[in-house]
């Protein structure tokens, strides 16, 4: 009896012994989030300072053509960490604390690793605001807290303090600030040292990590050191020039306010068509300020990883949330289907995987979990609704999707939109009826502000006969 036990118990512990060592072999996961990027960015053409971006570039892929789910924080991060879109969920809005108790048994992304044997490490913003432990605190092994300041100018806190515009809310000091501080005084600096530490921990540990890292920058207010505002000459900046909206484009589908923000101390209810242009230059250059001091925290980060010898075993992802328009349509901040809002910078590292690859195929954040799981040698849950493009690190024209899918509602219309080709085609439809009451069809090549409705124009007939078909799968695909 005590032989056949022993016999019995022998190839457990070889298959448990094997089955850690599978675990302990595999790639750890370096998932780094950055809020409000739009692809402005040196490596995209933009003439933003940003050597660490492109490095990581020429060290992995860029892809030109991604595209987030919904042009707004909270539903953008959800559909990445669930795998699900918008469009199924239900979750479209900015605030998001509570997307766990309408959807209990959903496994997202860090709990799929953590199941299959990863160290789960989170801190920033990888849902909404920090609220990383509070939303999903079962499945994060450890979530850092990131301490730092907003603001560092005694005028600016005196403005954040007398702001009564969002009663009952944080007031909201000025949109920007210039200061003569060190990078760790601000909290983006100190949650790039906290990240930095935290790698040094993970090295010596025995389990592969998922550690996700939230930037917040270049998100409102435009707040960064001195020395990154010192990069840019203000007199450069000028504002684009598509700062119409196409004809039949649906006032209710645009964003034609300020955004929020109106929120800020220095702004108040003003349309931006008002706004002067020595304020229109000095967000711009904040925006570009901001963009490169996360390129200094991003740098830290990348630093830590090789200095701590894990470059070579990590696979490395940044993703930006959603776009964002800095005066484009005559308007700021996203909370719309246009080209600008949709479209996000993506990177990815793989070991073993090309540097200085471009890849053109469309894909979509809500891809970003299969793909992982795939390069991880996991195994993805069966709801994804995402495809994973791992093939397209190693033959970048393989065919991935023929379009990428986003939505965005306002009030009771939800604008359905797709990016197809040189097109992108957008249907808003009546939320209780399904009537299709607009529609605006794009050319992105002839046209790549989006200021010309092409729907009705007879050279674009037998495209808009396509993109209405892809449009039409795409939402029901969505549902299902």
């Amino acid at each position: 009896m005590i032989s056949k036990l022993i016999l019995g118990i022998v190839p457990l512990l070889v298959a448990t012994h094997l089955y850690g060592e599978e675990v302990a072999n595999r790639p750890n996961v370096l998932f780094i989030a950055v809020d409000d990027l739009r692809p402005e960015l040196g490596c995209f053409g933009a003439e933003v300072k940003t050597p660490n971006f492109d490095k990581l570039a020429a060290s992995g892929a860029i892809f030109s053509k991604a595209y987030c789910q919904q042009a707004v924080c909270g539903a953008s991060r959800v559909s990445l960490m669930t795998g699900l879109y918008p469009t199924k969920t239900g979750e479209h809005t900015f605030h998001v604390k509570d997307w766990r108790k309408r959807h209990p048994k959903v496994v997202t992304l860090q709990q799929n690793f953590q199941a299959q044997g990863y160290h789960c490490v989170g801190m920033g913003k990888i849902y909404h605001g920090n609220s990383g432990p509070d939303i999903d605190p079962a499945h994060w092994d450890d979530w850092e807290k990131v301490a730092g300041k907003s603001y560092a100018l005694p005028e600016s806190l005196t403005a954040q303090a007398n702001n009564t515009a969002r009663k009952g809310k944080q007031p909201k000091g000025p949109s920007t600030e210039s200061a003569e501080v060190d990078d760790n005084f601000y909290r983006e600096g100190q949650l790039a040292d906290v990240a930095a530490r935290k790698l040094a921990e993970l090295s010596k540990a025995k389990k592969p990590f998922f550690l996700a890292v939230g930037f917040q920058k270049p998100h409102l207010p435009f707040v960064a050191p001195k020395k990154y505002w010192d990069l840019y000459q203000r007199e450069d900046f000028v504002m684009p020039s598509n700062r119409g909206v196409p004809p039949g484009y649906p006032p209710y589908a645009t964003n034609r306010g300020a955004g929020e923000l109106v929120a800020y101390a220095d702004i108040g209810q003003v349309s931006p068509k008002d706004f002067p242009k020595a304020l229109n230059q000095r967000l711009l250059h904040g925006y570009a300020a901001c963009v490169s001091y996360t390129d200094r925290n991003l740098g830290v980060v990348l630093k830590a990883l090789e200095k701590n010898g894990l470059a070579e075993n990590t696979i490395v992802v940044l993703w930006g949330d959603h776009g964002w328009k800095l005066g484009d349509h005559s308007s700021w901040c996203k909370h719309t289907n246009f080209e600008c809002d949709t479209r996000v910078p993506l990177f990815v590292r793989a070991p073993g995987k090309k540097g200085s690859l471009e890849v053109k195929q469309p894909v979509e954040l809500i891809d970003l979990y299969p793909t992982l799981c795939e390069l991880s040698g996991l195994q993805a849950p069966a709801h994804l609704q995402g495809k994973s493009f791992a093939k397209l690190l190693a033959q970048p024209e393989t065919h991935h999707r023929d379009t990428a899918y986003s939505v965005y509602p306002h009030g009771k219309f939800m604008g359905h939109s797709i990016r197809s080709g040189n097109y992108r085609y957008t249907e808003w439809h009546d939320r209780k009826s399904g009537e299709v009451t607009a529609r605006v069809l794009t050319d992105l090549v002839e046209d790549p502000g989006e200021t010309t409705n092409v729907v009705n124009d007879p050279a674009h007939a037998r495209s808009l006969q396509l993109v209405q078909k892809q449009l039409t799968d795409r939402i029901a695909s969505a549902l299902k």
